[in-house]
């Protein structure tokens, strides 16, 4: 009796940890509020320490940027569709065969695209580029080092910096030499 007693106070003085709190840094990056590339460095604003004058010039600049970014979004969902799935006929069906399968995976869905859609990917990028050149001759020399920073680390082209690759690296995907399994 006298044990069952212990357990239930014990079991009842029994508390939670209490929960703990990620450190700056712990926390993989959002993508930016705006889904534009000056949209990382508004995120960042405490880090760049952007007086109040820069990030109101900042802010309509990617006012502008998301604006023109959703037109032409907007006409590349009209152009650009995923590739018609055909179900297997009856006879197909009979054979074994089935429906092919895909990976959804951002970027990995295989769309039917023509030259002008080309062309209206390059029109966005060339924004992007124009922006980031805008907001980085707001900014001061500091500023435009660790701006260069941020928007490297997302994977922007930086005007001045190195261009992104067009193809992925080959090597992508394969085990790190004397990793292999």
């Amino acid at each position: 009796m006298r044990l069952a007693a212990l357990f239930l106070a014990l079991a009842c003085c029994h508390s939670d940890p209490a929960p703990m709190h990620p450190h700056p840094g712990d926390l993989p990056p959002l993508p930016p509020a705006s889904g534009t590339p000056i949209g990382y460095l508004l995120d960042a604003r405490s880090d760049l320490q952007l007086t109040p004058d820069q990030l109101d010039k900042l802010t309509q600049i990617d006012n502008s940027l998301a604006a023109r970014d959703a037109e032409i979004d907007t006409q590349l969902r009209q152009i650009e569709k995923p590739e018609e799935e055909e179900d297997p006929t009856p006879a197909q069906q009979k054979a074994g065969a089935k429906r092919a399968r895909h990976a959804y995976a951002p970027g990995q869905q295989q769309l039917s695209t023509n030259p002008d859609a080309q062309k209206l990917h390059a029109i966005r990028q060339q924004n992007d580029r124009d922006a980031v050149k805008k907001a980085l001759a707001l900014l001061d020399s500091t500023q435009q080092g660790k701006a260069r920073t941020i928007l490297a680390d997302h994977d922007v082209e930086v005007p001045g910096g190195p261009k992104k690759p067009d193809a992925p690296d080959p090597s992508d995907g394969q085990p790190v030499p004397g990793m292999e399994p």
